[in-house]
């Protein structure tokens, strides 16, 4: 994929250990060119076939960063016990378990997208970018607010990207944003040249757990087509040094 942006970009992510879901939708991602970020956590619930599942992920040019060993929320654990005893508990051991098994995580997203300037600062120095999230207030539309864009001139300078939820179910049941409320926010990126973060977990038509289902997916994927955004992964995004 051309990773140069020229319209702003759609930059979708994933979190948790939904890797047979997510190697599923593999043919869906290539028909449409798209590169998205897989964000791992919990490695040792991942059976001996999801392995190499994550590895042609990774081959098909996909990012697969670090979520954490236990999924842990970082901003109230580094409070509790600091950052060094943080990043041996929890990062170190998600790190070291993803490159044993011949991946390179270079970024890392929140679990329960909480963070804080503490967090940050511990972070960013073993990972090149952070995502964490940010919850649409009640009456708002996802275009309006402002945190989960990113102008694409400030994107090599920016390590901490934010995003919005893009699951349409939990729990068997329908939730979250609607289809137009996420079309309204991938316009307002192609009108401003602005890159587009969201986070889903599993990709299946229902799931136990938060899920987004390939007939959304397929909508996200065909719009941003249509409006020019390409569908970027973390490594693919320009990085200042620091």
């Amino acid at each position: 994929m051309n990773s140069h942006i020229d319209r702003g970009a759609l930059l979708l992510t994933f979190d948790d250990f939904f890797v047979p879901e997510w190697s599923a939708a593999r043919d869906l991602l290539r028909l449409y060119d798209a590169h998205v970020t897989f964000f791992v956590s919990e490695l040792d619930r991942l059976s001996d076939e999801d392995w190499p599942r994550l590895r042609e992920l990774a081959a098909d040019g996909h990012t697969v960063g670090a979520h954490g060993w236990r999924h842990l929320n970082a901003a109230v654990r580094v409070a509790e016990i600091g950052g060094d005893a943080f990043l041996r508990e929890e990062i170190d051991p998600c790190v070291a378990g993803l490159r044993a098994e011949g991946l390179d995580p270079r970024c890392f997203a929140y679990p329960v997208s909480v963070r804080s300037d503490a967090t940050d600062a511990v972070l960013t120095e073993v990972f090149g970018r952070l995502r964490g999230g940010c919850a649409v207030p009640e009456g708002m539309e996802p275009a309006q607010v402002d945190a989960i864009f990113t102008s694409v001139a400030d994107l090599p300078g920016r390590r901490v990207l934010l995003g919005a939820g893009a699951d349409n179910g939990r729990n068997f049941q329908p939730r979250g944003l609607t289809d137009v409320a996420l079309a309204g926010a991938l316009h307002r990126a192609a009108e401003r040249n602005e890159a587009l973060t969201l986070y889903a977990h599993a990709i299946a038509d229902t799931h136990e757990a938060n899920y987004i289902t390939p007939a959304r997916l397929t909508r996200l994927l065909d719009l941003a087509a249509e409006l020019g955004l390409p569908c970027l992964a973390f490594d693919d995004l320009p990085l200042s040094k620091m």
